[in-house]
């Protein structure tokens, strides 16, 4: 039994408060009430009310398999029996999740293990810049790709930040931030022309396939295509950040299925299924820097890289993602809401659309294409919050902040969502009543992107 089975939401969140800061990990966690979980299983969450909970956000994406998953719990408890951490030498089981990874992942000759997804691309960026002798890094504005200083800018920006310096945190040091390069996003003609105008400075090009974190905005493939002509032609890495996308939609992550391979990439979350995980894939010459000593070797060191839960849940998740039927319920699940979702939209008469992609999923309420971030600047966020904000008291967990991905595991099924999209359908008819005009309140969504 946990320690505080006698205190109730109100009460822990209060002895929160004196020992944490604002009472949670990160205002990215932040639900607006007293929200403390005692347990998950499943699709379901457990408050300290005794309160059960759908959730929807499914630990930042991490929980594909849905929470406490009997293979994973049994595989991670079967390493455990017999080996902890060691931080010496080779373990068995990092030899047999490597060896796995690279059977799954197009651009995988080799894996380097860490503990985050910040930590993969952080890694990343600084063995991009070994290999070229480059110091420039060409993002993409609404792209999130960690809490480090390389990148750590212009990602849920305010119309009036974009195409300018946006840090997401004071403390950031401005002289290492300002060596990377905002561009819009799917606009090839911008990457090409800058890195031929600086030939010889840019050492990496780092890209969400699809930007979830900003919703689900896809790169088309004719821009990843095109991203890959221009890095082989300039010597400049091409790097996929699927710390989102990587296990979630395919094994193979999102590469697999855009036919596009980069030199590296970068994956996280649902790679070991909610056990901490950062892994960096790619080709064989460049990963071999970090086995290097001297001066042009790469470190990567961390204590916890490779722990052997993380490894055995890696495994387990593997075995279950390859069952051949796995990824088509998935996707028809999501596929299924947001059909449900737009047939909703179209009854209550309310300027949204659905989005996603596979089984990430979320309301834009604006309607017209979308392509560059900038397209999303159309959002009514004070309308994507107050939806948000009642799907909360209904008690479906997911960030109370407008633009953010919604998910589905595999826990989910039609049962859940059909209960869920009464409620929706509900709300928005609540919403469509009341809506006048668009009101943005980027001052409430100033992101606290993972």
């Amino acid at each position: 039994m946990h320690s505080t089975q006698n205190d109730d939401n109100a009460t822990l969140t209060e002895r929160a408060l004196r020992v944490l800061p604002g009472g949670h990990m990160s205002p990215g966690r932040k639900l607006g009430s007293p929200y403390v979980f005692v347990r998950a299983q499943g699709a379901y969450l457990y408050d300290a009310d005794g309160r059960e909970h759908v959730d929807f956000h499914c630990g930042f994406g991490a929980n594909v398999l849905g929470h406490c998953h009997p293979a994973i719990r049994r595989r991670v408890a079967e390493a455990s029996e017999r080996i902890d951490l060691i931080g010496a030498g080779t373990l068995d089981l990092e030899v047999e999740a490597a060896e796995a990874l690279v059977r799954c992942i197009p651009c995988a000759e080799q894996v380097a293990f860490c503990s985050s997804g910040s930590e993969a691309t952080y890694h990343a960026l600084r063995l991009a810049r070994a290999v070229t002798g480059a110091t420039r890094i060409i993002k993409f504005q609404g792209g999130y790709h960690g809490w480090h200083d390389y990148v750590a800018m212009n990602c849920q920006s305010a119309p009036d930040a974009v195409g300018r310096y946006d840090p997401i945190s004071a403390g950031i040091l401005r002289e290492a931030a300002l060596k990377t390069v905002v561009l819009p996003y799917n606009d090839a003609d911008a990457v090409e022309s800058y890195i031929k105008s600086n030939r010889g400075k840019v050492a990496a090009i780092i890209v969400e396939p699809i930007a979830h974190n900003v919703g689900s905005m896809r790169a088309t493939d004719d821009f990843l295509r095109a991203l890959r002509r221009i890095a082989t032609e300039q010597g400049v890495i091409l790097i996929f950040d699927e710390v989102i996308t990587g296990f979630r939609h395919a094994l193979g992550g999102y590469q697999s299925i855009c036919g596009v391979t980069p030199d590296l990439a970068t994956f996280g979350k649902a790679a070991a299924a909610g056990y901490p995980v950062g892994l960096v894939a790619g080709r064989r010459d460049l990963l071999e820097r970090v086995s290097r000593t001297g001066t042009d070797a790469v470190f990567m060191g961390g204590t916890f890289n490779g722990t052997p839960s993380t490894l055995a849940a890696i495994l387990a998740t593997i075995e279950q993602l390859s069952q051949p039927d796995f990824y088509p319920k998935l996707f028809d699940l999501g596929d299924y809401l947001r059909c449900e979702i737009d047939a909703i939209i179209a009854r209550v008469g309310l300027p949204a659309q659905s989005a996603g992609f596979g089984s990430v999923w979320l309301l834009y309420f604006f309607v017209g294409p979308y392509s560059r971030y900038e397209d999303l600047l159309r959002n009514d966020d004070a309308l994507d919050l107050k939806f948000r904000r009642q799907m909360l008291a209904h008690r479906y967990i997911f960030q109370p902040l407008a633009l953010k991905r919604l998910y589905l595991s595999a826990s989910h099924d039609r049962a859940i969502l059909d209960r869920a999209l009464e409620v929706i359908e509900k709300i928005l008819r609540t919403l469509a009543v009341s809506h006048t005009r668009p009101v943005r309140a980027h001052a409430e969504v100033k992101s606290a992107a993972v």
